[in-house]
C-alpha cells in the first residue's frame, strides 16, 4: 500500500467536492453500512485511522498503539492531504461524540467548496456492546456506552446541521434489503447531484477553464495551507 495509490484524477473524478460524516456510536456497524451502499459509479475514500491501524495490524499480531501510532498519524495525514488536494469524495468514519470535532472538520470542507452529509447509524447500546465483542479490536465498555447516550443526545442537533442527513437502523434484523437500497439511493444522488456550495462551484469552473488538475495547481491553495487544515482537522 503506498500513498500515490489513494490520487486519481483530480479535478476530472467523479463526486468531487462531496463528502459524507458517518455518525453512531462505536460497534454501530458505520463501516459494514458504508459497505453495504456505496455505489460503483462514485468511489469515496474512507477518513479514519483504521485503515493503517489493520494494515500494521496484518504483519504484526502483538499490535502495539505506541509502537505504531504515530507514524499511522502521520500517514492518516498525508493521506487526506492527498484526498482534498484531490477533491476526492469522501466517507468520514468516526463516533461523531466530539461534536466540536465534527463542526471543525465541516467547516474545513465548506470551506474549501465541499457539499457536506451525515448518515446517522443507529443501533441499540446491547446490540453495539454484542457486536462489540466479537470484533477483532474491540473498545471499552463503558466508552461504548458513553459513546451511544452521547450520540443519542446529539442525533437531532445533526439532523438540523446537516441539510442531508439520513437516519438508518441497524438493530437486529433491521438493516434489510428495503433499507439499504433506499439509503444506496440517496446517497448515490448526493455524490452524483451538482455542487451546491458556491465555492466549490466557482473552483471547479476556474480550475476546469484553466487546466488545473488539483488545488494546490491553483494561486489559492498551497500544500502547505493543506497541511494546516488537515493538522486543525486532527487537534485533540
Amino acid at each position: 500500500m503506498k500513498l500515490r495509490d489513494y490520487l486519481t484524477e483530480g479535478i476530472h473524478d467523479k463526486g468531487i467536492f462531496k463528502a459524507c460524516f458517518m455518525s453512531g456510536s462505536a460497534a454501530s456497524g458505520k463501516s459494514y453500512v458504508i459497505s453495504k451502499i456505496q455505489s460503483g459509479f462514485v468511489e469515496p475514500r474512507i477518513v479514519n485511522t483504521d485503515t493503517w491501524t489493520e494494515y500494521y495490524m496484518k504483519f504484526n499480531p502483538q499490535f502495539d498503539w505506541s509502537e505504531y501510532g504515530e507514524k499511522i498519524q502521520h500517514l492518516t495525514k498525508k493521506q487526506l492531504v492527498n484526498y482534498l488536494n484531490s477533491m476526492l469524495p469522501l466517507w468520514i468514519d468516526g463516533t461523531s461524540s466530539n461534536v466540536n470535532a465534527v463542526l471543525r472538520r465541516k467547516g474545513i470542507l465548506q470551506s474549501l467548496g465541499y457539499d457536506v452529509s451525515m448518515i446517522f447509524v443507529d443501533t441499540p447500546v446491547d446490540t453495539a456492546i454484542e457486536r462489540n465483542k466479537a470484533r477483532n479490536r474491540t473498545v471499552d465498555e463503558d466508552f461504548l456506552i458513553k459513546a451511544y447516550e452521547q450520540a443519542q443526545k446529539l442525533k437531532s442537533y445533526y439532523q438540523s446541521e446537516f441539510h442531508h442527513f439520513t437516519e438508518i437502523l441497524n438493530g437486529e434484523g433491521e438493516l434489510i434489503d428495503e433499507v439499504i437500497v433506499d439509503a444506496y439511493k440517496r446517497m448515490s444522488s448526493f455524490f452524483t447531484s451538482p455542487i451546491q456550495n458556491p465555492i466549490g462551484k466557482d473552483l471547479k469552473e476556474s480550475m476546469l477553464k484553466e487546466g488545473h488538475k488539483y488545488l494546490i495547481d491553483t494561486d489559492e491553495y498551497t500544500i502547505q495551507y493543506l497541511n494546516k487544515l488537515v493538522d486543525s482537522w486532527y487537534r485533540s
